[in-house]
């Protein structure tokens, strides 16, 4: 199971929705929560992250028969994708771009952009509206991170993804009880969009 938890009902339902397919690029894959789900609709996988101990433990929990289809490699999202132009058939990021900040987003949605071929398919979500607590109750703020609201990052999708035929859904996340030494907070809620698209 991932550090982050299991699959969102949301985004899987998602996945189905907007039938990813072909080669799949996986940002900021992480540990691999979805990325198990994305190799069986693919043709292939490659699963980038910045942390090379988390894509160790996604290749580790990639079931052997699925392998052969999945690639790793160490990226920095934040610095030009090390692909070439329109290389992909779909575009796949969860848990992440919320993170940075507006400029840093931006970047990356380019580099999205730029990597996918025409027709090709983009599913994002993006954690807005969010508000950490400790035990006691006091906020707690992640040095550097972006703070969105709802009706910002969809103006945010709307302007930078013009390129895209787009669909955004809203749904709610509330946490409560995190008892993970590598988590300094004890109760998280917020919402987050789900956004699909087709490169026109």
């Amino acid at each position: 199971m991932s550090k982050w938890g299991i699959e969102e009902k949301e985004t899987l339902d998602a996945i189905s929705k907007c039938k990813l397919s072909g080669n799949i690029l996986n940002v900021a894959a992480g540990d691999g929560r979805f990325n198990n789900v994305l190799l069986k609709l693919s043709d292939s996988v490659t699963a980038v992250d910045i942390d090379e101990l988390d894509l160790n433990i996604l290749i580790n929990n990639c079931p052997l028969e699925l392998r052969d289809k999945l690639d790793t490699k160490v990226v920095d999202i934040t610095k030009s994708f090390p692909f070439n132009d329109e290389v992909f058939d779909s575009v796949f990021c969860t848990g992440t771009l919320h993170l940075f900040q507006k400029d840093i987003v931006i970047k990356i949605l380019k580099e999205m952009n730029r990597v996918l071929k025409k027709k090709g398919k983009i599913l994002l979500d993006f954690a807005t509206d969010i508000e950490r607590l400790d035990k006691v109750g006091k906020k707690v703020l992640f040095k550097d991170e972006g703070s969105y609201s709802a009706k910002e990052a969809k103006d945010l999708f709307s302007k930078e993804l013009k390129d895209f035929d787009i669909n955004i859904e809203v749904a709610s996340f509330r946490e409560e009880n995190l008892e993970d030494e590598k988590i300094d907070y004890h109760f998280i809620d917020g919402k987050f969009l789900i956004l699909s698209g087709i490169k026109k």
